[in-house]
């Protein structure tokens, strides 16, 4: 039995939470494999607003959450996907940003006090190993902060309504749905390949962090879902430098060359435990992608 109808036949309802975003996207696709089996509404995708038909670029329509409080299923699979990104912080004022993080979580907040939420499963951020909600006021970070008082509140109000709660900090995806093109290593890295002088500028080649496909990411976690037990992990995949993420890149695109400084000043690795997370997949029976193949797929997002 595939993913999507086993997941169906745990629960009512799959309902994606951020559904036109980078993950919403991925678990769309992830689904979307055997929607003939689906019926309408046992794949609930709510956005910013309600967009029908084929003006979504997806194989579903999308809610708005207020259109979409007539449509709740009962034994609901929630997957959080729904933030803003940090990068919006240079948009607007720090008090701005975190009442509008407010409002998007109330959502999820509400909802999962109707009762009607099975299984929770929040996307977090690497940024949330920073602190605990204890010393959160030491924090100065919005989106880190913000990621933690999340992450607290959710954990705690899904426990007292008893509700299977899976959190992942996310520390560095890739793949076709990729929508953040100026502050990423990887997206930056093909930017540059692709356009002349086609040299790609590496900082600080040394660097460590963890690559994982964003499909192959929820595929884990939905995978994760159907076990029936609470997880606090960390997002896994290849750990790598950013000199050879730059050769993996160049690699794809003929004439391109990496440029990486004999002396430079080393920015900080970024991982967690990714290991743990690895073995993870291999007992759900997943196969993670390589480097090539996730900077293959990434090139995808480009097209």
């Amino acid at each position: 039995m595939d993913l999507t109808s086993r997941l169906l036949h745990n629960y009512d309802q799959i309902l994606i939470y951020g559904a036109k975003g980078w993950v919403g996207r991925s678990a769309v696709d992830l689904l979307a494999r055997n929607l003939k089996h689906v019926h309408k509404n046992q794949i609930l995708l709510i956005g910013s607003k309600t967009e029908l038909g084929s003006n979504v670029n997806l194989p579903i329509d999308v809610y708005s959450a207020n259109d979409a409080k007539e449509l709740f299923g009962k034994r609901i699979l929630f997957l959080n996907a729904a933030y803003l990104r940090r990068d919006k912080l240079s948009e607007m004022k720090s008090e701005e940003y975190e009442k509008k993080i407010k409002e998007i979580i109330q959502f999820a907040l509400d909802l999962i006090r109707t009762g009607k939420v099975k299984t929770f499963v929040n996307l977090s951020s690497g940024l949330a190993s920073q602190g605990s909600f204890e010393n959160l006021h030491l924090i100065t970070d919005p989106y880190a902060k913000a990621k933690i008082r999340d992450e607290s509140l959710l954990s705690s109000l899904c426990n007292s309504e008893q509700i299977q709660f899976i959190n992942c900090r996310i520390y560095a995806m890739t793949g076709r749905f990729v929508n953040e093109f100026k502050n990423l290593a990887l997206t930056s890295f093909i930017g540059q390949a692709v356009k002349k002088p086609y040299s790609i500028r590496v900082k600080s080649p040394t660097t460590m962090r963890t690559y994982i496909d964003a499909v192959d990411l929820v595929e884990v976690l939905f995978s994760l879902a159907l076990t029936g037990k609470n997880y606090q992990i960390d997002s896994g995949g290849v750990l790598t430098s950013l000199g050879d993420l730059a050769d993996e890149v160049s690699k794809a695109v003929n004439g391109s060359k990496v440029d990486k400084p004999e002396k430079f000043e080393k920015s900080p690795d970024y991982f967690g435990d990714f290991l743990a997370f690895n073995k993870l997949a291999v007992e759900c029976g997943v196969n993670l992608k390589n480097l090539c193949e996730q900077v293959t797929e990434s090139f995808k997002a480009f097209l």
